[in-house]
């Protein structure tokens, strides 16, 4: 096992996971329940769940030593940048927005998939 990839894990895992419980901890129950709808519409999932879900598996990887991770995380970032690219088409209330928005993330696909070879 790799110490580091466990300390990086808890680290990029934790914090922020110890700072959004604070945080729903501090909301009101209309804004609980508002949150709760939004985070499992299926929008959400698709998009943002897919590319988070990504991230567990690329942090993961180096723990276990399982090459097939990397694999499954690159192809759930895919799926979720191409989702989330036609869902920002649309929605949006200008084209020209869209594919700027549609450009920004198949670059940052790009350099995904290019930082995880």
């Amino acid at each position: 096992m790799n110490i580091d990839a466990i300390v990086r894990l808890v680290l990029m895992l934790g914090i922020p996971a110890f700072m959004m419980w604070r945080g729903y901890k501090k909301m009101s129950e209309d804004e609980r329940n508002d949150l709760k709808t939004d985070v499992t519409s299926k929008r959400f999932i698709a998009t943002y769940g897919l590319v988070a879900l990504s991230f567990v598996f690329l942090l993961v990887e180096p723990i276990f030593e399982m090459t097939w991770m990397k694999v499954i995380s690159g192809v759930l970032f895919s799926i979720g940048m191409i989702v989330s690219s036609v869902f920002i088409w649309l929605n949006a209330s200008s084209k020209w927005k869209a594919m700027l928005g549609i450009i920004s993330s198949m670059i940052a696909l790009a350099i995904f998939l290019w930082a995880i070879n």
